[in-house]
């Protein structure tokens, strides 16, 4: 989903304005708001990376509203003569920044900010209101956010509740009620926050209250209200954001221009910002003054080392090795993509890279930027262009391709060297390179900074024996996910909205329940009212406490020993079922092709794992009924059906594989249930005399040895005593005697080596079993049990994908753990159902034989 950040120029340049302490550039002119304002843009560019992002004015001559209330801002104290000077600035800083600016007479920069935001959502893009005015309030929905910078925060829905007491729908009413002094709106004398807080939550608007004026029950409030009417319609009508300011309809309106390199640097100069100039672009002019207003230091900070040289970097478990930075030169030049045909070259190796500004593509001597850049992948397809970059699927879906190949990717070469959160090319570029990079990089110091950075990671996947994972698992796997993410999969919009209309009775009547059960009506949304009711009105033992008042957390109501508690947690489980998937879901579909496109995480979890975003299909609740529903509504195309094929019992597979335990072994080998064959060793009963209680322990068993649970986790699993749970875990290992050797061996080669391994040789470092903690060390203990097994999982269900992709011609659409889905007509499902389980079953030969199931329907939860 694009971001469109809309900033409220005139209230952060005030707040810079008495936030930073003066200051003065070499000619004497004020600059400390222009500082301050620069530092918080500079600061948003760098950890937002937005490509849209517009700066919105106020302007001199009165807005609509003057003509509405003449008395409008008649108290406006005339702007500090030191602010005044600093105004054109911001203004020009903009123009070279490259950052598109809008102000429009008889309207203010709010009405411009709601009409940009309500047109940003059309345009189905998240909306980021940069501001610290509260009235924004009135415009925050599912994906337009009030982002305060300054204080660092962002305000949803439940933020500008739990901030202000009312919800946005009524924020308008809110303010029209309590006036705004600043302003000059009168609101209704005598009634201030608290007052409109009970009122609107009695009465949903100012016209309702109007209506049951009668129904006001407090007589001083109802005659306040009555004498104040006609202020407050008026003052609602002047705190109301205009939504129909005359704004243009483009995108290419509303994004960042690239900005001017020379002229920027220059004006720098000249308000003494040499910080600036460094920050942005990694050099400072050789004739600036000597002295310049202080900048906040990064948190941060890596020094490069000499050529050879072993460094630490934070973070890092390995030390890294920084080879010699090479500089090169290179001619660059703009071409469109007919130009650009004229000179590729079959099969010819690219390096492809975009900032927020722009698309490049890097030849030996040259670097290109790319103006038409959704017409590039088009042409590089056909060319079978071979890409080298950082994060290459999401340039391909930059650049519209569609059969691309990679030769290299630098992100999945630096995932395989450390497993973890890799999205920020800055950040890890810091981390193996120890060096910066300047905010404001020119394409040609990105270009040398791709290039170091890929020969040093190529240099550290040798050292690790790490070439394989990436050469056969990771790279490969971009083109699948690339397909995947551009097919989608079709979505039920009818079954969620009954769904949704259906969840919203059921946690109607559990608040109804709740409240009961409480005594009083309150917000059961909110941690803090939820922990007055339980803690001080019922007195129900405290659990723990947080910075911000009493724990109301899932551990602390499962702990509570009352009927509040579980229905709480009721009410949130459907709450966030509701507005997770049932309520979002509709909203995320494209209307091009009436599909929702999840996005796939390749390089973010520090398993190995596939995760994905937008929507998040790993964690949907599929445990509860009500969370089985939701597969239903992933449906298939008309006229095609679902084909779902599922790895069975997979980590306990390649646990009986890497333990080679004889047990474990002979129960797949012979195809029996894993679970009741287990409990019929754990328990000493033969298979037939297996009960379901027997069963459901040994489960229980099963899953948390791979996950290094002890008597204390089984116990809270089984509900038993640890005595009792302690009893089965000793059973257990006395019948797998190899597993138990497996979970020692690792643990020991663990605290060695600072890693573990998965079969297929991806390693994950363990920081926390260095840790001090005891209890973090346990952790990092558990982790190295657990990350072979999930690890070689993951990467055996990796694998699996790129030989189906290559090999079986029906679409795959989804991901899910050990679930593979896909789309097709029926019959060509089923003409190649048998080779797709040949393929996955025999996708690398186990001591114990792998096992999948499958079946074809018309939605998920058919298929499943």
């Amino acid at each position: 989903m694009k971001k469109l950040y809309l900033i409220d120029v005139s209230a952060m340049f005030f707040r810079a304005y008495y936030a930073v302490r003066p200051l003065s550039s070499p000619s004497g002119l004020p600059v400390n708001a222009i500082y301050g304002f620069l530092s918080m843009i500079i600061k948003l560019l760098k950890e937002e990376k937005p490509e849209y992002l517009v700066f919105c004015y106020d302007r001199k001559e009165p807005s609509f509203r003057k003509t509405m209330y003449e008395a409008y801002k008649a108290h406006r104290t005339e702007m500090p003569d030191e602010l005044a000077q600093q105004i054109p600035y911001i203004k020009k800083l903009a123009d070279l920044l490259g950052v598109p600016s809008f102000e429009v007479e008889s309207f203010e920069a709010d009405d411009i900010i709601g009409t940009a935001a309500k047109w940003g959502r059309r345009n189905g893009m998240e909306v980021f209101i940069v501001s610290g005015d509260k009235d924004f309030g009135q415009l925050v929905e599912d994906h337009i956010i009030l982002y305060d910078t300054m204080k660092n925060v962002r305000y949803d829905a439940q933020g500008v509740f739990e901030k202000w007491g009312v919800r946005p729908d009524q924020f308008i009413d809110y303010l029209a009620i309590v006036g705004d002094t600043s302003d000059n709106v009168p609101g209704v004398k005598g009634i201030g926050e608290k007052g409109a807080i009970k009122l609107l939550e009695q009465f949903k608007h100012v016209e309702d209250i109007y209506e049951n004026i009668d129904k006001v029950e407090s007589k001083s409030v109802r005659e306040k209200l009555l004498a104040s009417k006609e202020n407050a319609l008026l003052s609602k009508k002047l705190v109301t954001i205009s939504l129909d300011v005359p704004m243009p309809d483009e995108l290419a309106a509303y994004k960042l221009k690239p900005f001017h390199t020379e002229e920027l640097k220059a004006l720098l100069h000249e308000l003494n910002f040499r910080s600036f100039e460094k920050s942005l672009f990694g050099t400072v002019s050789e004739t600036a003054p000597a002295t310049a207003p202080p900048a906040v230091a990064p948190k941060e900070l890596v020094t490069a080392a000499p050529a050879g040289a072993t460094i630490s970097v934070q973070e890092d478990v390995v030390p890294t090795i920084v080879i010699a930075k090479e500089e090169r030169s290179f001619v660059e030049k703009s071409l469109n993509t007919r130009e650009l045909a004229d000179i590729l070259k079959e099969k010819q190796n690219l390096w492809g890279f975009a900032d927020v500004r722009g698309v490049f593509v890097g030849t030996e001597s040259e670097i290109i930027e790319i103006p038409d850049s959704e017409f590039l992948g088009k042409l590089t397809d056909t060319f079978q262009i071979q890409w080298h970059g950082y994060d290459l699927k999401n340039f391909w879906h930059k650049i519209g391709a569609r059969t691309p190949t990679a030769a290299w990717d630098s992100q999945l070469a630096a995932y395989v060297l450390k497993a973890g959160d890799t999205s920020d090319f800055g950040k890890i570029y810091t981390r193996f390179m120890a060096d910066v990079l300047p905010e404001l990089a020119s394409p040609a110091y990105l270009y040398n900074a791709h290039l170091n950075f890929a020969k040093t990671l190529q240099d550290q996947l040798k050292n690790v024996q790490g070439e394989q994972v990436y050469r056969e698992l990771d790279l490969p796997l971009a083109r699948v996910l690339l397909s995947m993410e551009r097919y989608g999969v079709r979505i039920d919009k009818d079954l969620l909205a009954q769904q949704s209309a259906d969840l919203a009775k059921e946690i109607s009547s559990l608040e109804e329940k709740i409240h009961a059960a409480a005594g009083e009506s309150f917000n059961v949304g909110s941690p803090k009212q939820l922990g007055v009711v339980l803690f001080e009105k019922l007195g129900l033992p405290v659990g723990k406490k947080t910075k911000t008042g009493y724990s109301t957390d899932e551990e602390v109501l499962l702990g509570l020993d009352h009927p509040i508690a579980k229905l709480v947690l009721s009410w949130r489980e459907l709450s966030k079922l509701k507005s997770t998937y049932v309520d979002a879901l509709p909203a995320m579909i494209d209307p091009k092709d009436d599909r929702v496109h999840t996005s796939f995480n390749q390089a973010l979890t520090t398993t190995g794992r596939l995760s994905s975003t937008a929507p998040n299909l790993q964690n949907i609740p599929i445990r509860t009924e009500r969370g089985q529903q939701v597969r239903k509504a992933f449906i298939a195309a008309p006229r095609m059906k679902l084909l779902s094929v599922d790895y069975s019992q997979i980590e306990l597979r390649i646990l009986a594989h890497i333990s080679e335990d004889p047990n474990l072994c002979k129960a797949f080998a012979d195809d029996l249930d894993i679970h009741a064959a287990t409990a019929s060793e754990v328990f000493g009963v033969p298979l037939k005399e297996v009960t379901s209680e027997h069963r459901r322990s040994a489960k229980a068993v099963n899953f948390g040895i791979a996950y290094g649970q002890g008597a204390f986790g089984l116990a809270e699993n089984l509900g038993i005593s640890r005595t009792e749970a302690k009893d089965i875990i000793d059973r257990y290992f006395s019948r797998f005697k190899n597993v138990r050797e497996y979970i020692d061996g690792t643990v020991k080669m663990a605290h060695e080596k600072g890693y573990v391994e998965t079969l297929f040789g991806r390693r994950r470092y363990i920081e926390e079993l260095q840790s001090k903690n005891m209890a973090m060390k346990k952790f990092g203990e558990r982790a190295a049990i657990n990350a072979p097994i999930q690890g070689t999982a993951s990467d055996l269900v990796k694998k699996a994908m790129i030989e189906v992709f290559e090999k079986v011609p029906v679409r795959m659409l989804l991901q899910v753990h050990d679930e593979l889905i896909f789309e097709d007509f029926e019959e060509n499902l089923k003409k190649h159902s048998a080779e797709l389980v040949h393929i996955m079953e025999n996708v690398v030969k186990l001591k114990v034989p792998l096992k999948v199931n499958y079946a074809i329907g018309n939605n998920w939860d058919e298929a499943h």
